[in-house]
């Protein structure tokens, strides 16, 4: 779309709403729809995944619809492509809340959540995220609330694991330029002192790197038996594994959930030196709700969903069971409400990804956690570690 299209696309959605809208306005109260913002990355380098975390939003959507929505109030999901990208994410962000009035926004990525965290504090909009991993959010905003696990504190699992199951002695680092990839940089060097390992060989790249042979050249010969992956982009982690791998690397790769992505089932058997941490969610579960996602999502789709698809899923369904008090109480649920509702009546969450336990101090999660490899084209567990 060229951007007079783009331009007219949005007056014509602004027409919608009130005469004038300043920062901060909220559509009028006909509007009746329960309105959810959804901003993650649709297109660029994360834009497969982020796709694929909507589709386990909409199957979530599409059955509390066919139940009677929230107390009466069929919920509308607004998507924004975010690009994971901090100026599209604050874009989004403002048109989800300015046009749209969104009370609730789902997103995801570092970048993002920390250009638009400030802003939520300020207008009291809850931000809801399953895949925003760096701590460097952590306490960002009492506004902001994390369903994955913060990377410094799957470290602590996984490393031990590599120390020893995998036998790794000597780690290698590879960090991206970001507060991602500093912040859980710092949290594996501690971690690794911790279990008295050896000299970590660190090498740093570019957010948008996509040739890393020189790095791996100098870091492959100190001879690391694993290397971490600290990127969050699937594509590039992909990149890094095969790159290593065309170098005559035949050691493991580590990392967390991030790896759990098409780009890097495409890799093949190079795929399957690479060992990471995922919360808990198993398609195969007898527990009903999974059964039940898992059931109504292979319906729509055609195939079994994902851990990142499973996340998505649980936070409509963490929304409507926060709202749903607030609405049948005849009020209508802003972000303020939504916060005091869910700080109150839920520190723990059941769902079809398992359990979350709530830390509202700090918008961290605590989740049962295993260990993941791939084999046989598939993303299957290999360990459990809490």
């Amino acid at each position: 779309m060229n951007s007079t299209l783009a331009r007219r696309s949005f007056l014509a959605a602004s027409a919608t709403t009130l005469a004038t809208i300043g920062f901060g306005t909220t559509v009028p109260a006909q509007a009746r729809d329960f309105r959810i913002g959804f901003l993650m990355p649709l297109t660029g380098g994360a834009g497969r995944l982020g796709q694929m975390m909507l589709e386990g939003a909409q199957v979530a959507v599409e059955e509390v619809n066919a139940g009677g929505g929230v107390a009466g109030r069929r919920i509308e999901l607004l998507s924004e492509d975010s690009q994971a990208l901090a100026r599209n994410g604050i874009d989004g962000f403002r048109k989800l809340v300015d046009v749209n009035g969104a009370q609730v926004i789902i997103t995801g990525w570092t970048t993002v959540s920390l250009a638009i965290a400030p802003l939520a504090t300020d207008l009291k909009i809850y931000l809801l995220s399953g895949s925003t991993a760096s701590p460097a959010v952590r306490s960002v905003s009492p506004y902001f609330q994390s369903t994955w696990m913060y990377d410094d504190e799957s470290v602590k699992l996984v490393l031990p694991y590599a120390r020893k199951n995998l036998n790794v002695a000597k780690l290698g680092v590879v960090t991206v330029i970001s507060d991602l990839g500093t912040s859980l940089s710092a949290a594996i060097k501690d971690e690794w002192r911790r279990l008295g390992g050896s000299a970590i060989v660190e090498e740093t790249h570019q957010a948008q790197e996509a040739n890393f042979r020189p790095m791996l050249l100098k870091m492959l010969a100190e001879k690391p038996d694993a290397i971490y992956i600290t990127s969050s982009l699937g594509k590039q982690a992909a990149q890094i594994v095969r790159q290593a791998g065309d170098l005559g690397y035949e050691g493991y790769f580590l990392s967390y959930g991030a790896l759990e992505d098409p780009e890097v089932l495409g890799l093949g058997s190079k795929a399957e030196r690479c060992i990471y941490t995922s919360p808990a969610f198993d398609s195969a579960s007898t527990d009903p709700a999974t059964k039940n996602f898992v059931a109504a999502f292979t319906a729509k789709f055609g195939r079994p969903p994902n851990v990142h698809q499973a996340n998505h899923y649980d936070l409509i369904k963490i929304i409507q069971a926060v709202s749903l008090p607030i609405e049948t109480a005849g009020k209508t649920t802003t972000g303020a409400l939504f916060r005091e509702t869910l700080m109150a009546r839920f520190p723990e969450y059941s769902g079809a990804a398992g359990k979350y336990r709530f830390n509202f101090k700090d918008g961290s999660v605590l989740r049962a956690t295993v260990v993941k490899t791939v084999k046989d084209g598939a993303f299957t567990k290999i360990a459990d570690l809490t």
